[in-house]
């Protein structure tokens, strides 16, 4: 965690802590075909096979992959990355089940990217301004 800490990232700005471990692949993969099979939480979501597209065209994006690399290409470099799941208590994110971080470090530890997610369907009001 300390290290994504220092990287400019919105999502980790603020006063609030945050932890990280590491995941799989599958893990990563799951977690974007449901955020695209279900949409958020007022979202419209995706039937199978375009949130199965959705999600692999995310996972390219996440390990920098061009389209055209193959999809067993590509399921093969997975294993040289570093996966990374994290949350953080900051005020970027929503503190819901819809809150998502993932990180994932190239084989070469020259590239990090990250993708963070968070979504509800109000936003609540400030406590210190109720009567």
């Amino acid at each position: 965690m300390s290290f994504l800490e220092r990287l400019p990232l919105d999502c980790l700005r603020g006063d609030g802590s945050g932890v990280a471990c590491a995941t799989t692949v599958d893990d990563v993969l799951d977690e974007l075909f449901r955020a695209a099979y279900h949409g958020g939480i007022n979202g419209r979501g995706q039937g199978g096979a375009y949130a199965r597209l959705f999600a692999w065209d995310a996972l390219y994006a996440l390990m920098g992959l061009p389209v055209h690399v193959p999809f067993l290409e590509a399921v093969r470099r997975t294993a040289d990355h570093r996966w990374v799941r994290f949350v953080a208590s900051t005020p970027w994110f929503h503190h819901d089940t819809a809150d998502l971080g993932l990180a994932v470090l190239d084989p070469s530890r020259t590239r990090v990217a990250v993708l963070a997610a968070t979504d509800t369907d109000v936003t609540a009001p400030d406590a210190s301004a109720r009567p």
